[in-house]
């Protein structure tokens, strides 16, 4: 009897970890949902410094006249100012995934290793907080981290108090998970306009959107789309002597669309480009925040140990790694958050990761009830 009760409380050990690892403690606003503004987080920004362009109703709806140079309006770049498009050298290739971390990014990671490849994950605050340890593993591993909003919602629909809120709470997310804070993003659906770009420079961001679209997202939500046009894209892709490099998008969100990096990585490097995660390809020398260490940094995969300090001018405040979560920054009202109403195509992931977490759980209860019966 007493070899069953080890087993039960092994069995009963293991269900809690499941739920202990599976989110970043704290407590934080509901996921894919816009998240609550913050008057800290507002005064950051110098509203007199943004352009008093309207809050679109409809995205790509910018009336007869854009402007203020909407992306999703008339595909217009700030690219002299703070929009990064490609890569300026013509043999750069920088890959990019968005949506992530979920539970298929850690064999995208796997193969990224085995390939000694290093890309840029532009992350989605409400699933680094479901999924942190993914989210450090990239890092670790030397992968670029951008911050891609909390609830995936088009910024130009969204006002400038809710911008600088969609910002920061994936910015806190982060922070908390890896100790360090972005220095770029990429707006949902790329729509971005004067307006967001004034936004996220004062608060230290440069916007990177792409010249290369899979559109490997509608594989999840469209039946006619065939996962295999990503891999037909590249190839056709390689083939154009263009004059730069180039920055292509794809998604970590479904098992689908992290599978063909292995198919699209040989396509690449076989025309002759060097994949490279955004901020190498643009020559830029301090990817986060906390760019000068009193630690020790390994030049290999990017990983530090010790102590960082921000040394950075003209660049927001950075989160205090003192802050265990984001209680200080939620209303009273928000400071125990109920189980999330889910609204996004990303919710998918959170659901699954959930029941996942559910499901391995429940087994193990049932199996331990046998074991000490």
């Amino acid at each position: 009897m007493l070899f069953d009760e080890s087993l039960y409380l092994f069995a009963l050990i293991l269900s809690l970890l499941t739920f202990a690892n599976a989110q970043l403690p704290g407590n934080w606003p509901p996921v894919d949902k816009p998240p609550p503004v913050n008057d800290a987080w507002t005064k950051l920004v110098d509203m007199t410094k943004v352009p008093n362009a309207p809050v679109i109703k409809t995205v790509g709806n910018c009336g007869a006249n854009d402007n203020f140079c909407n992306w999703s309006c008339t595909n217009c770049v700030r690219t002299n100012t703070t929009d990064i498009i490609q890569c300026p050298d013509k043999a750069d290739w920088g890959l990019s995934f968005d949506d992530g971390p979920t539970e298929f990014t850690p064999t995208l990671l796997d193969y990224l290793s085995s390939q000694n490849i290093k890309v840029t994950f532009f992350v989605i605050g409400s699933r680094v907080i479901e999924n942190p340890e993914t989210l450090k593993n990239e890092y670790e591993a030397g992968h670029q981290i951008g911050v891609h909003t909390w609830s995936h919602t088009a910024l130009t629909t969204q006002t400038n108090e809710e911008i600088i809120a969609e910002i920061k709470w994936t910015e806190l997310a982060i922070q908390q998970a890896i100790g360090v804070t972005p220095t770029i993003m990429r707006p949902p659906y790329g729509d971005v306009d004067d307006r967001v770009r004034a936004i996220l420079t004062q608060l230290g961001y440069k916007v990177v959107i792409w010249d290369k679209d899979t559109n490997d997202w509608m594989s999840g939500e469209d039946k006619t789309f065939q996962i295999s046009w990503v891999e037909g894209n590249f190839t056709e892709w390689v083939k154009e002597d263009d004059p730069t490099g180039h920055i292509s998008l794809e998604h970590d969100l479904y098992k689908q669309t992290a599978a063909q990096a292995p198919l699209v990585v040989p396509i690449v490097q076989g025309a002759g480009f060097n994949i490279k995660p955004v901020y190498q390809c643009v020559g830029d020398a301090s990817p986060y925040v906390e760019s000068t260490n009193t630690g020790t940094t390994d030049t290999t995969t990017g990983a530090t140990t010790g102590a960082t300090t921000d040394t950075t001018t003209g660049a927001a405040p950075a989160t205090s790694a003192a802050i265990t979560d984001g209680t200080q920054y939620l209303e009273s009202s928000s400071a125990n958050v109920a189980s999330p109403t889910t609204s996004a195509k990303s919710n998918a992931i959170s659901h699954i990761n959930n029941n996942n977490n559910l499901l391995l759980s429940s087994v193990l209860l049932i199996l331990s009830y046998f074991m000490i019966i």
